[in-house]
Protein backbone atom coordinates (compact mmCIF):
# COMPACT_ATOMS: atom_id res chain seq x y z
CA UNK A 1 0.00 0.00 0.00
CA UNK A 2 2.75 2.37 -0.93
CA UNK A 3 1.67 6.21 -0.19
CA UNK A 4 1.11 7.05 -3.80
CA UNK A 5 -1.61 9.55 -5.62
CA UNK A 6 -3.92 8.88 -8.52
CA UNK A 7 -6.76 10.61 -9.75
CA UNK A 8 -8.92 11.21 -7.51
CA UNK A 9 -11.88 10.59 -10.23
CA UNK A 10 -10.79 6.34 -10.38
CA UNK A 11 -11.96 6.62 -6.67
CA UNK A 12 -15.76 6.32 -7.29
CA UNK A 13 -14.35 2.97 -8.78
CA UNK A 14 -12.34 2.31 -5.99
CA UNK A 15 -10.91 3.82 -3.35
CA UNK A 16 -7.63 3.20 -2.99
CA UNK A 17 -7.11 1.99 -6.92
CA UNK A 18 -3.80 3.62 -6.74
CA UNK A 19 -2.28 1.20 -3.91
CA UNK A 20 -0.94 -1.81 -5.15
CA UNK A 21 -2.56 -5.23 -4.20
CA UNK A 22 -3.86 -8.48 -5.38
CA UNK A 23 -7.13 -8.75 -6.58
CA UNK A 24 -10.06 -11.38 -6.67
CA UNK A 25 -10.71 -13.36 -9.43
CA UNK A 26 -13.05 -11.94 -12.09
CA UNK A 27 -16.68 -12.13 -11.75
CA UNK A 28 -17.15 -14.55 -14.50
CA UNK A 29 -13.97 -16.92 -12.46
CA UNK A 30 -15.40 -20.60 -11.72
CA UNK A 31 -15.49 -19.33 -7.56
CA UNK A 32 -15.34 -15.65 -8.25
CA UNK A 33 -16.63 -13.87 -4.70
CA UNK A 34 -17.34 -10.82 -5.96
CA UNK A 35 -18.51 -9.33 -9.00
CA UNK A 36 -16.41 -6.22 -8.57
CA UNK A 37 -13.22 -8.11 -8.74
CA UNK A 38 -10.13 -7.86 -11.10
CA UNK A 39 -7.52 -9.91 -12.35
CA UNK A 40 -5.14 -10.53 -10.93
CA UNK A 41 -2.53 -9.42 -13.16
CA UNK A 42 -3.68 -5.68 -12.08
CA UNK A 43 -2.66 -3.32 -9.49
CA UNK A 44 -5.87 -3.12 -7.91
CA UNK A 45 -7.67 -2.05 -4.72
CA UNK A 46 -8.15 -4.37 -1.41
CA UNK A 47 -11.18 -2.15 -0.73
CA UNK A 48 -14.48 -2.82 0.12
CA UNK A 49 -16.70 -1.74 -2.02
CA UNK A 50 -19.08 1.73 -0.95
CA UNK A 51 -22.12 1.56 1.26
CA UNK A 52 -24.25 2.29 -1.72
CA UNK A 53 -25.41 5.13 0.44
CA UNK A 54 -27.95 6.90 -2.56
CA UNK A 55 -27.72 9.81 -0.06
CA UNK A 56 -24.28 11.01 -1.55
CA UNK A 57 -22.36 13.53 0.54
CA UNK A 58 -24.10 16.94 -0.24
CA UNK A 59 -24.80 18.91 2.49
CA UNK A 60 -26.82 22.02 2.92
CA UNK A 61 -24.94 25.33 1.34
CA UNK A 62 -24.85 28.23 4.20
CA UNK A 63 -27.39 29.04 5.82
CA UNK A 64 -28.54 32.65 4.39
CA UNK A 65 -25.91 32.90 2.86
CA UNK A 66 -23.53 32.47 5.90
CA UNK A 67 -20.27 31.45 4.80
CA UNK A 68 -17.42 30.11 7.41
CA UNK A 69 -14.32 30.69 6.81
CA UNK A 70 -12.78 28.98 9.67
CA UNK A 71 -11.68 25.46 9.60
CA UNK A 72 -9.72 25.30 13.50
CA UNK A 73 -7.26 22.00 13.34
CA UNK A 74 -7.42 21.65 9.79
CA UNK A 75 -3.98 22.34 8.29
CA UNK A 76 -4.37 24.55 4.89
CA UNK A 77 -0.67 25.51 4.70
CA UNK A 78 0.24 25.07 0.83
CA UNK A 79 -2.89 26.64 -0.60
CA UNK A 80 -2.72 29.99 -2.06
CA UNK A 81 -6.17 31.98 -2.25
CA UNK A 82 -8.01 30.29 -5.32
CA UNK A 83 -7.72 26.98 -3.70
CA UNK A 84 -8.68 28.20 -0.27
CA UNK A 85 -11.62 29.70 -1.60
CA UNK A 86 -12.48 26.29 -3.24
CA UNK A 87 -11.93 24.84 -0.21
CA UNK A 88 -14.19 27.24 1.89
CA UNK A 89 -16.99 26.22 -0.68
CA UNK A 90 -16.48 22.53 -0.42
CA UNK A 91 -16.92 22.12 3.52
CA UNK A 92 -19.91 24.62 3.19
CA UNK A 93 -21.76 22.59 0.73
CA UNK A 94 -20.99 19.02 2.01
CA UNK A 95 -22.62 17.24 4.79
CA UNK A 96 -21.33 16.88 8.25
CA UNK A 97 -19.57 13.39 8.19
CA UNK A 98 -20.87 12.38 11.32
CA UNK A 99 -24.11 12.31 9.49
CA UNK A 100 -25.63 15.07 11.44
CA UNK A 101 -28.06 18.16 9.54
CA UNK A 102 -25.13 20.15 9.43
CA UNK A 103 -22.60 21.22 6.81
CA UNK A 104 -18.82 19.93 6.74
CA UNK A 105 -17.77 23.02 7.85
CA UNK A 106 -20.55 23.92 10.76
CA UNK A 107 -19.61 20.06 12.47
CA UNK A 108 -15.26 21.52 12.44
CA UNK A 109 -16.22 24.80 13.71
CA UNK A 110 -19.45 23.25 16.47
CA UNK A 111 -18.76 19.44 16.74
CA UNK A 112 -15.65 18.69 18.60
CA UNK A 113 -17.30 15.18 19.03
CA UNK A 114 -17.28 14.55 15.35
CA UNK A 115 -13.47 13.53 14.78
CA UNK A 116 -14.29 12.32 11.06
CA UNK A 117 -15.35 15.68 9.61
CA UNK A 118 -11.87 16.92 11.01
CA UNK A 119 -10.66 14.28 9.35
CA UNK A 120 -12.49 14.45 5.76
CA UNK A 121 -11.46 18.07 5.69
CA UNK A 122 -7.84 17.52 6.13
CA UNK A 123 -8.75 15.04 2.90
CA UNK A 124 -10.21 18.24 0.91
CA UNK A 125 -7.31 20.20 1.72
CA UNK A 126 -4.13 17.96 0.61
CA UNK A 127 -6.45 17.17 -2.32
CA UNK A 128 -6.48 20.44 -3.37
CA UNK A 129 -2.84 20.88 -2.05
CA UNK A 130 -2.13 18.40 -4.44
CA UNK A 131 -3.58 20.05 -7.20
CA UNK A 132 -6.63 17.56 -7.77
CA UNK A 133 -9.95 19.56 -9.11
CA UNK A 134 -12.80 20.35 -6.90
CA UNK A 135 -15.31 18.25 -8.61
CA UNK A 136 -13.11 14.80 -8.30
CA UNK A 137 -12.69 15.66 -4.53
CA UNK A 138 -16.26 15.73 -4.38
CA UNK A 139 -16.71 12.66 -6.18
CA UNK A 140 -14.57 11.04 -4.12
CA UNK A 141 -16.33 11.68 -0.87
CA UNK A 142 -18.58 8.81 -1.20
CA UNK A 143 -15.78 6.48 -0.49
CA UNK A 144 -13.62 8.61 1.76
CA UNK A 145 -16.70 8.75 4.15
CA UNK A 146 -17.05 5.11 3.86
CA UNK A 147 -13.50 4.26 4.80
CA UNK A 148 -14.27 5.96 8.17
CA UNK A 149 -17.38 3.47 8.64
CA UNK A 150 -16.81 0.78 11.36
CA UNK A 151 -17.14 -2.91 10.95
CA UNK A 152 -17.62 -4.91 13.35
CA UNK A 153 -14.99 -7.95 12.59
CA UNK A 154 -15.04 -10.70 14.98
CA UNK A 155 -11.48 -11.87 15.97
CA UNK A 156 -13.37 -15.31 16.98
CA UNK A 157 -9.52 -17.90 17.55
CA UNK A 158 -7.70 -15.85 14.88
CA UNK A 159 -3.91 -15.23 15.80
CA UNK A 160 -2.89 -11.89 17.75
CA UNK A 161 0.58 -10.53 17.40
CA UNK A 162 0.76 -8.12 20.50
CA UNK A 163 -0.65 -6.64 23.69
CA UNK A 164 -4.24 -8.70 23.61
CA UNK A 165 -5.64 -6.30 25.48
CA UNK A 166 -4.48 -3.41 23.06
CA UNK A 167 -6.98 -0.49 22.61
CA UNK A 168 -6.15 -0.26 18.93
CA UNK A 169 -7.01 -3.62 16.87
CA UNK A 170 -5.47 -3.77 12.90
CA UNK A 171 -6.86 -6.50 11.46
CA UNK A 172 -5.23 -7.77 8.29
CA UNK A 173 -6.75 -9.85 5.27
CA UNK A 174 -4.00 -11.64 3.77
CA UNK A 175 -3.12 -14.22 1.20
CA UNK A 176 0.56 -16.34 1.20
CA UNK A 177 1.21 -16.14 -2.54
CA UNK A 178 0.48 -12.23 -2.76
CA UNK A 179 3.60 -10.21 -3.47
CA UNK A 180 1.97 -7.53 -2.04
CA UNK A 181 0.60 -9.17 1.60
CA UNK A 182 4.53 -10.30 1.80
CA UNK A 183 5.18 -6.64 1.56
CA UNK A 184 2.98 -5.25 3.86
CA UNK A 185 3.55 -7.68 6.74
CA UNK A 186 6.69 -6.26 8.62
CA UNK A 187 5.40 -2.71 8.19
CA UNK A 188 2.20 -3.78 10.49
CA UNK A 189 4.49 -5.54 12.97
CA UNK A 190 6.68 -2.76 13.08
CA UNK A 191 3.37 -0.37 13.57
CA UNK A 192 2.17 -2.66 16.34
CA UNK A 193 5.68 -2.63 17.77
CA UNK A 194 6.37 1.32 17.83
CA UNK A 195 2.95 1.84 19.74
CA UNK A 196 4.40 -0.15 22.62
CA UNK A 197 1.07 -2.21 23.87
CA UNK A 198 -0.95 0.28 22.35
CA UNK A 199 -1.87 -1.73 19.11
CA UNK A 200 -2.32 -5.56 18.31
CA UNK A 201 -2.06 -7.31 14.82
CA UNK A 202 -5.06 -9.86 14.13
CA UNK A 203 -4.11 -12.38 11.18
CA UNK A 204 -7.43 -13.30 8.81
CA UNK A 205 -7.15 -15.55 5.83
CA UNK A 206 -8.29 -14.64 2.92
CA UNK A 207 -6.90 -17.05 -0.40
CA UNK A 208 -7.39 -15.93 -3.66
CA UNK A 209 -8.26 -18.90 -5.39
CA UNK A 210 -5.99 -17.32 -8.66
CA UNK A 211 -3.32 -18.32 -6.30
CA UNK A 212 -3.48 -21.99 -6.27
CA UNK A 213 -1.24 -22.80 -3.29
CA UNK A 214 -2.85 -19.92 -1.08
CA UNK A 215 -5.36 -21.81 0.86
CA UNK A 216 -3.08 -24.79 1.63
CA UNK A 217 0.07 -22.11 2.65
CA UNK A 218 -3.06 -20.66 4.87
CA UNK A 219 -3.44 -24.63 6.65
CA UNK A 220 -0.24 -24.83 7.02
CA UNK A 221 0.17 -22.06 8.94
CA UNK A 222 -3.05 -23.33 11.04
CA UNK A 223 -1.18 -26.08 11.56
CA UNK A 224 1.62 -24.35 12.93
CA UNK A 225 -0.99 -22.45 15.27
CA UNK A 226 -1.44 -25.36 17.26
CA UNK A 227 1.63 -25.52 18.55
CA UNK A 228 2.16 -21.98 19.23
CA UNK A 229 4.18 -20.97 16.18
CA UNK A 230 1.67 -19.38 13.70
CA UNK A 231 3.68 -15.87 13.45
CA UNK A 232 6.95 -18.16 12.41
CA UNK A 233 5.17 -20.39 9.74
CA UNK A 234 3.43 -16.78 8.62
CA UNK A 235 6.96 -15.63 7.92
CA UNK A 236 8.88 -18.76 6.87
CA UNK A 237 5.95 -18.99 3.74
CA UNK A 238 5.72 -15.66 3.47
CA UNK A 239 9.74 -15.29 2.54
CA UNK A 240 9.62 -18.56 0.22
CA UNK A 241 5.93 -17.68 -0.92
CA UNK A 242 7.24 -19.00 -4.56
CA UNK A 243 7.52 -22.39 -3.23
CA UNK A 244 5.01 -23.59 -1.56
CA UNK A 245 4.38 -27.11 -2.67
CA UNK A 246 3.53 -29.94 0.01
CA UNK A 247 7.28 -30.64 0.64
CA UNK A 248 8.39 -27.16 0.94
CA UNK A 249 6.06 -26.84 3.74
CA UNK A 250 7.13 -29.85 5.56
CA UNK A 251 10.49 -28.41 5.52
CA UNK A 252 9.46 -25.10 6.51
CA UNK A 253 7.84 -26.94 9.35
CA UNK A 254 11.08 -28.33 10.50
CA UNK A 255 12.63 -25.33 10.15
CA UNK A 256 10.91 -23.45 12.76
CA UNK A 257 11.24 -26.51 14.66
CA UNK A 258 7.63 -27.88 14.78
CA UNK A 259 6.81 -31.59 16.06
CA UNK A 260 6.44 -33.00 12.97
CA UNK A 261 4.23 -35.45 13.95
CA UNK A 262 1.47 -33.08 15.40
CA UNK A 263 1.75 -31.32 12.12
CA UNK A 264 1.83 -33.57 9.85
CA UNK A 265 -1.44 -34.68 11.24
CA UNK A 266 -2.83 -31.56 11.35
CA UNK A 267 -1.92 -30.78 7.75
CA UNK A 268 -2.54 -33.70 6.14
CA UNK A 269 -6.10 -33.77 8.25
CA UNK A 270 -6.53 -30.21 6.71
CA UNK A 271 -7.55 -29.04 10.65
CA UNK A 272 -7.14 -25.54 9.84
CA UNK A 273 -9.55 -25.44 6.94
CA UNK A 274 -12.65 -24.09 8.64
CA UNK A 275 -10.94 -21.37 9.92
CA UNK A 276 -9.50 -20.47 6.54
CA UNK A 277 -13.08 -20.62 5.22
CA UNK A 278 -14.50 -18.94 7.68
CA UNK A 279 -12.03 -16.14 7.41
CA UNK A 280 -12.70 -16.03 3.72
CA UNK A 281 -16.40 -15.76 3.98
CA UNK A 282 -16.17 -12.60 6.54
CA UNK A 283 -13.64 -10.86 4.32
CA UNK A 284 -16.41 -11.77 1.49
CA UNK A 285 -18.84 -10.12 3.61
CA UNK A 286 -16.78 -7.24 4.40
CA UNK A 287 -16.84 -6.67 -0.06
CA UNK A 288 -12.88 -7.57 0.15
CA UNK A 289 -12.17 -7.56 -3.35
CA UNK A 290 -8.02 -8.16 -2.73
CA UNK A 291 -5.22 -8.17 -0.58
CA UNK A 292 -3.92 -7.50 2.07
CA UNK A 293 -6.87 -5.27 3.35
CA UNK A 294 -6.48 -3.46 6.82
CA UNK A 295 -8.94 -2.43 9.06
CA UNK A 296 -7.78 -0.05 12.15
CA UNK A 297 -10.70 -0.50 14.81
CA UNK A 298 -13.06 -1.07 12.07
CA UNK A 299 -12.23 1.46 9.77
CA UNK A 300 -10.56 0.36 6.13
CA UNK A 301 -7.21 1.92 5.87
CA UNK A 302 -6.52 4.04 2.93
CA UNK A 303 -3.56 6.02 2.07
CA UNK A 304 -5.23 9.16 1.50
CA UNK A 305 -6.23 10.07 5.06
CA UNK A 306 -4.00 10.69 7.92
CA UNK A 307 -1.07 10.51 6.40
CA UNK A 308 -1.37 7.59 4.57
CA UNK A 309 0.31 5.60 7.10
CA UNK A 310 -0.41 2.59 9.54
CA UNK A 311 0.99 4.73 12.38
CA UNK A 312 -1.33 7.99 11.31
CA UNK A 313 -4.23 5.36 11.30
CA UNK A 314 -3.13 4.64 14.67
CA UNK A 315 -2.55 7.50 16.06
CA UNK A 316 -6.04 8.42 14.99
CA UNK A 317 -7.78 5.64 16.49
CA UNK A 318 -5.93 6.21 20.15
CA UNK A 319 -7.24 10.41 19.46
CA UNK A 320 -11.16 8.91 19.54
Amino acid sequence: MTPSRCTLALLVFALAACNPACTAPAADSPDAANPRSGDDSAAESGAPAASGNDGGSQGPGPADGEMITTAKGVDLSGLDENKKTSFFQIINSESSACGKPESLAKSVRDDASCRDSLSVSQFIADALKAGHAPADIKDAMEMVLDSLRVREIPLESSPIYGNERAPVTIIVFADFECPHCRAEAPKLRQTVDQFRGRARLIFKHFPLSSHPRAKQAAIATEAAKQQGKFWEMHDIVFENQTALEDEDIVRYAQDIGLDMGKFRAAYESKLGRDQVESDRALGEKLEITGTPAVFINGRYFNDLLFGGTFAGWVDDALRR
